[in-house]
């Protein structure tokens, strides 16, 4: 497979395109082309549409092949993926902090008092009053 989308052969760089290119730098749209050459035979691109038309090469307009369009884009989803997924964390860890917050101090849990403990409780005080006289 070629490299014919990062550089040129006269030594001019090409304008690299992050993901799937819509319009050359030019303001062209870009259009998709299947390659005929013996290097890369039915391959598909990306081409600036002046370029096409003029059939220019080792140009800087847009040539770029649809495979590493494809990957570019997916890198740049997957990236942005991973970029929602920790402001989602971030969101929720804020969430749980303020449901802390507005609960305020944790309160004692009340202690539940039997009959059995009411009974003698009753007694003891009974028998406590009876002893003072």
């Amino acid at each position: 497979m070629s490299a014919a989308s990062s550089s040129t052969t006269d030594g001019r760089r090409r304008i690299r395109t992050p993901g799937i290119p819509s319009r050359c730098w030019c303001g062209v749209d870009v259009t998709e082309i299947i390659s005929r050459t013996n290097p890369n035979p039915y391959r598909r691109y990306y081409r600036c549409l002046f370029a096409a038309s003029q059939r220019l090469e080792n140009d800087n307009h847009v040539l770029k092949w649809v495979d590493e369009a494809f990957t570019d884009e997916i890198q740049q989803l997957d990236y942005q993926v991973r970029m929602l997924e920790e402001e989602v964390q971030s969101l929720k860890a804020t969430i749980r902090n303020e449901g802390d917050i507005r609960e305020g101090p944790k309160k004692m849990p009340m202690i539940k008092i039997s009959g059995g403990c009411v009974l003698l409780t009753i007694v003891l005080v009974v028998g406590i009053m009876m002893y003072k006289k």
